[in-house]
């Protein structure tokens, strides 16, 4: 298998891991809160790399790297809230059109990179293109939870930053795991919140062992399907041309498209999608945008 064929399946894996969340979030489990605290808890097994070099780089190092853990569980938290009642393309493509317009502001800002040209329209056709997928031109509105999607795109950049900072101030293992256990915290942390443990709680109460059980296989299912697809992705890059694999983001974002379309047709009451014409040609030129402006932010 060439790289190139590596890139689409890494691409067409993260595709299905956004069908699934949705599945998971809205068909069955219906609370973006447990899902969360499962998906935070899970941090627990990246743990197991400590003795592969995990050591001691001062307390800023520490602190940075956790608190980036701590605000992706937060992004993932208004993802999935997101998820539960929005459409999963429009969800999943406004999240990263957004992360990567504020990853590169927050570089900027915060890690001293500058803005190139290049760099400049690219951000312009991520905005572009995030507003083309969040309005719904048939209705003459915006998507109801498109404040949620934007949000955990801004702090998923955020925790992208500061991740990056921790790996300049220590070893990849050590801001690797200091960074999961900020993750795995935050799930413990987020029991606290009386609305939070109420609905994780009550879901895992209401329903019988064996569901219980398979809603978190479930997780875990969809949770190592997008770590594999990024593992695919990242092997690809070794592999070959950075710039190309990039431009083939599109892939993501035009399969999580069509699977959701597909998917509406058997489970019309969890991914809703409309199949007029109108919403085809505007999400797919939504999508276009992002592709573009995805790879000409990130290609250096």
């Amino acid at each position: 298998m060439n790289w190139i064929a590596i890139t689409i399946v890494g691409y067409m894996l993260l595709a299905v891991e956004a069908v699934m969340s949705k599945y998971i979030i809205a068909g069955r489990m219906k609370s973006w809160q447990l899902y969360s605290f499962y998906v935070g808890i899970f941090s627990v097994f990246s743990l197991g790399f400590a003795p592969f070099g995990l050591k001691w780089f001062g307390v800023i190092p520490f602190l940075i790297s956790f608190l980036s853990g701590i605000i992706f569980f937060l992004s993932l938290a208004f993802l999935f809230r997101s998820l539960l009642r929005s459409s999963t393309s429009r969800v999943y493509i406004l999240f990263g059109a957004t992360s990567t317009v504020f990853t590169t502001i927050f570089a900027s800002l915060m890690l001293g990179d500058a803005f190139s040209v290049r760099e400049i329209i690219g951000i312009l056709f991520l905005l572009a293109g995030g507003v083309i997928i969040s309005y719904k031109f048939y209705a003459s509105r915006f998507f109801s939870h498109w404040r949620g999607a934007a949000l955990a795109g801004i702090l998923a950049a955020f925790s992208m930053v500061l991740l990056k900072y921790g790996y300049n101030h220590q070893a990849f293992v050590s801001g690797y795991v200091v960074s999961r256990g900020g993750i795995l915290f935050a799930a413990l942390g987020s029991l606290l919140v009386p609305q939070f443990r109420q609905s994780v709680f009550e879901n895992i109460k209401k329903r019988k062992g064996r569901e219980n059980i398979e809603n978190l296989g479930g997780t875990i299912a969809a949770k190592a399907t997008a770590g594999l697809g990024t593992l695919f992705v990242n092997y690809s890059i070794a592999l070959g041309s950075v710039a190309v694999i990039s431009s083939f983001v599109s892939v993501q974002y035009l399969l999580t498209f069509v699977f959701a379309l597909v998917l509406s047709f058997y489970l019309k009451d969890i991914f809703i999608e409309r199949y007029s014409v109108l919403n085809i040609l505007a999400k797919t030129a939504g999508i276009l945008a992002v592709a573009l402006g995805t790879l000409l932010v990130i290609f250096k």
